[in-house]
């Protein structure tokens, strides 16, 4: 066996292809009709979120708890379609914690942490505008997970897949757009990022830059 072959599987690629394989499984059982196949659904999340072999115990906790999770959603198969609205809720919940007094906002925290990858320091004067878009996506993040569930409880697969891979997308998008093209309106002066530059950036964000 060469080194190469060797090689274990890279995690990142795994987790991706495992969050990719979520709405395809969901088409899947909605092409076949047969609900009960979302049920793999919540492995394939929880493998998304902490891998296919966890080496920590809440790592472990989850992927346990995804399988047997999995054998409720066979008979509860919408239960398989709430953990988007879930997260875009839980989110929510995170960004709203940080507008309170004396909190930095998730939206400095993200534009603070872009701009240390980039060696500079987020100007003092963008306070008061990451606190007011930090508090409009959490707005549009209340939105879009309550549509999402919304549409999970009333188990209308083909609209909650509308809705989760194209126009909840198209939203956010459009928003950061819309913000990219006033900021740089309201602050001429600052060093111009491209919105594509800007979103290569988050990627390489750690959690501990969110968490100050």
């Amino acid at each position: 066996m060469t080194a190469a072959s060797a090689q274990p599987p890279n995690p990142v690629a795994l987790r991706l292809a495992a969050l990719l394989a979520y709405p395809a499984l969901v088409i899947l059982a909605l092409w076949l009709q047969e609900p009960g196949l979302r049920a793999l659904g919540l492995p394939l999340l929880a493998v998304a979120l902490v891998g296919l072999w966890p080496r920590h115990t809440p790592g472990r906790v989850i992927l346990i708890s995804s399988l047997v999770l999995a054998l409720l959603v066979v008979s509860l198969p919408s239960l398989a379609l709430w953990p988007p609205g879930l997260a875009c809720l839980g989110v929510a919940v995170w960004f709203a914690s940080t507008l309170k007094p004396g909190t930095d906002p998730a939206i400095k925290r993200f534009a603070t942490a872009v701009h240390e990858i980039l060696g500079r320091t987020l100007p003092a004067e963008t306070e008061a505008w990451t606190r007011a878009w930090t508090a409009i996506w959490t707005l549009l993040l209340v939105m879009i997970g309550t549509v999402a569930i919304g549409l999970a409880v009333a188990d209308m697969t083909g609209w909650w897949l509308a809705w989760i891979m194209a126009i909840a997308p198209l939203i956010a998008l459009s928003t950061l757009m819309i913000e990219h093209f006033l900021r740089i309106r309201r602050f001429p002066d600052h060093e111009p990022l491209s919105l594509k530059q800007f979103l290569l950036l988050l990627g390489h964000i750690r959690p501990e830059q969110l968490g100050r």
